[in-house]
Parts: C-alpha cells; structure tokens; sequence
C-alpha cells in the first residue's frame, strides 16, 4: 500500500446510505475523512465544512439529510450535493467539500490521502 492510501474498510460492509469515518494526517495535524455509499457508489471527503472548518457529522459518523439525500453539516445546516460536494443550500452556498479520491481493491475501500 501506497503511504497517500488508507485502507478505509471492507467494501461488503459499507451498505446504501451508510457512512464510514477515517483518520489521516496532513501537514502534520491529525484530521478526518468520511466514506459514503449512495446511489450504489462511494465518495469520500474531509470531513469538514466550507462554511467553518468543524465536523459535519451531527451524530458519530451519521452525515445524510434526514430524507439521505445530501450531506449536511450538523453546526449550520448547510446541505452538500453527494455526487458534485457542492453547498446547495445554507453557508457556504456556492463553495465544495474537499474531495478524496476512493476506489475498491479486492473487498477493500482504498482513499487516496493529500499530500
């Protein structure tokens, strides 16, 4: 394994809707990442909002809009288009969630981390 690539989780246990957090460093500060399934394919992200760089998750590792459509930050209500990570409603409309790139190795989840 590659050391920008974190091996996130078993790919059979990442089900539809689901999330799976991660962490990683980054210039020398421990920081987090987040997996989701939707619509049958994964993304993942740093978890943190555009808006103010706090965790979006509102409860440990729940990150969906109560009707699983979007992402939403949990301090400002800010809601994440899943497939562009863009803000489409709340602070800060306009702006993206930091992407990561994910793919599946095996049965493995595989994140390619920043440098």
């Amino acid at each position: 394994m590659d050391a920008t690539e974190l091996v996130a989780g078993l790919d059979s246990e990442l089900a539809d809707g689901n999330s799976l957090k991660f962490s990683f460093r980054q210039d020398e500060r421990d920081r987090e990442g987040f997996v989701v399934r939707y619509k049958g394919r994964l993304f993942a992200f740093v978890n943190e909002c555009r808006h103010i760089p706090m965790s979006l998750d509102w409860v440990e590792n729940r990150f969906f809009s109560n009707d699983g459509c979007y992402l939403q930050c949990a301090t400002h209500g800010a809601l994440y288009d899943i497939e562009t990570a863009l803000c489409v409603d709340g602070p800060p409309a306009g702006q993206r969630l930091h992407t990561l790139e994910v793919r599946v190795r095996g049965k493995e989840i595989v994140v390619s981390l920043p440098e």
